[in-house]
């Protein structure tokens, strides 16, 4: 499964509307970044990069409704 931009933006709005939670995130992100079986790969960079920040401990206080709108709307001016 190729993890695209429309798939993070279709995970943001999950959020925002409090259908999925920050761990549920976490725990995406995790999955798809340490995938050694090769089920996920990632569109390109940009999307690497937003689940490496997911990912990160040193990242993960700064996921809230704020952050992830503003990712949100980020992603959509970039499709």
């Amino acid at each position: 499964m190729i993890i695209t931009r429309k798939e993070l933006v279709k995970i943001c709005d999950k959020y925002l509307a409090d259908e999925l939670s920050k761990e549920e995130m976490i725990h995406f992100a995790r999955t798809v970044m340490f995938d050694d079986d090769g089920r996920y790969d990632c569109e390109d960079d940009l999307v690497e990069e937003i689940l490496s920040q997911w990912d990160s401990a040193k990242t993960q206080s700064k996921i809230n409704k704020t952050s992830i709108q503003f990712l949100r709307n980020a992603l959509n001016d970039l499709n």
